[in-house]
């Protein structure tokens, strides 16, 4: 949720732990990224202890494992247009979503 847009965003993370909770609580989730804006993500709770004391709750579901895309944060986009899609922000899943957009008859959109 931003409130410099009326779109809203979908998370669907390749996460076990966050998968169980979003089961287990039966609703959606309003969630942040585990890192002030713009930073480097983080792949271990310890790594935004310093913002700790500004959250409702920190759940520690393990570290995200080590590799080349883990701190390229989330792939961002927008869904707004009927059968098209616009990449906002590249992220570490871009491959696998640009492939699995296509797979679902969705173009890209250049604007």
């Amino acid at each position: 949720l931003n409130p410099s847009t009326k779109l809203v965003g979908v998370r669907i993370p390749d996460s076990w732990f966050i998968q169980e909770l979003a089961q287990a609580c039966k609703e959606p989730l309003a969630l942040t990224s585990a890192n002030v804006s713009g930073a480097q993500s983080t792949l271990a709770v310890e790594e935004f202890n310093d913002i700790w004391v500004h959250l409702g709750a920190v759940f520690d579901g393990g570290r995200i494992p080590d590799g080349p895309l883990a701190r390229f944060g989330s792939t961002v986009v927008d869904l707004s247009s009927e059968g098209r899609y616009r990449i906002i922000r590249p992220g570490c899943a871009l491959s696998n979503t640009e492939t699995l957009l296509r797979k679902h008859g969705l173009t890209e959109d250049n604007f």
